[in-house]
């Protein structure tokens, strides 16, 4: 695409937004705790801790899509993820 004209700051910016929808969406649906687009089925998950050997602690982890950008490395908490 850089061959093509393409600005490398654009291309940069499309990437960052496309990893972080992909991360996005992959934690929320593990957050819903089963497939919302399936109906009949009565099977789902649960996302847990677990110890330093393995074993589940039985801690259950929520949230994890809410709490996506407060990891956001440069502290920034994404405000920069777009521009």
């Amino acid at each position: 695409m850089l061959d093509a004209g393409a600005d490398r700051d654009d291309l940069e910016l499309m990437a960052r937004a496309v990893a972080y929808e992909a991360v996005f969406a992959t934690v929320d649906e593990l957050d819903c705790g089963a497939d919302v687009n399936v109906s009949g089925v009565d099977a789902g998950w649960v996302v847990v801790e677990s110890g330093k050997d393995g074993s589940p602690t039985g801690r259950r982890l929520s949230g994890l899509h809410e709490d996506l950008l407060t990891m956001d490395p440069s502290g920034r908490e994404g405000a920069d993820l777009w521009r």
